[in-house]
């Protein structure tokens, strides 16, 4: 993976090095550096499993290969719940 940057939908998702990768030396240069996934200048914690999909510990319907796309998805979910949550409420105020 390399660093990334992206605005969907209103929201900002970045790929970027960790702050501690950003200090390798020699030999350590040849692995690929750890990268976090920030949405809207939230860390977003994301594992990857044995078959190289990528999920997020918030968002664990829904795996994907591609963690910019896998964080699409995060958004939809969270716009998608919001809206539901806005609904029920002025369905119990009535």
């Amino acid at each position: 993976m390399e660093p990334e940057s992206q605005d969907y939908k209103g929201h900002h998702i970045e790929l970027r090095a960790r702050a501690s990768d950003l200090r390798t030396f020699g030999a350590e240069l040849e692995r690929e550096p750890e990268l976090e996934l920030i949405i809207d200048d939230k860390p977003i914690k994301y594992g990857q499993l044995p078959d190289g999909s990528y999920a997020l510990q918030e968002y664990a319907y829904d795996w994907h290969n591609n963690l910019i796309d896998l964080a699409k998805k995060f958004v939809d979910y969270q716009e998608t719940s919001e809206k539901i949550k806005r609904e029920t409420n002025i369905g119990e105020e009535q």
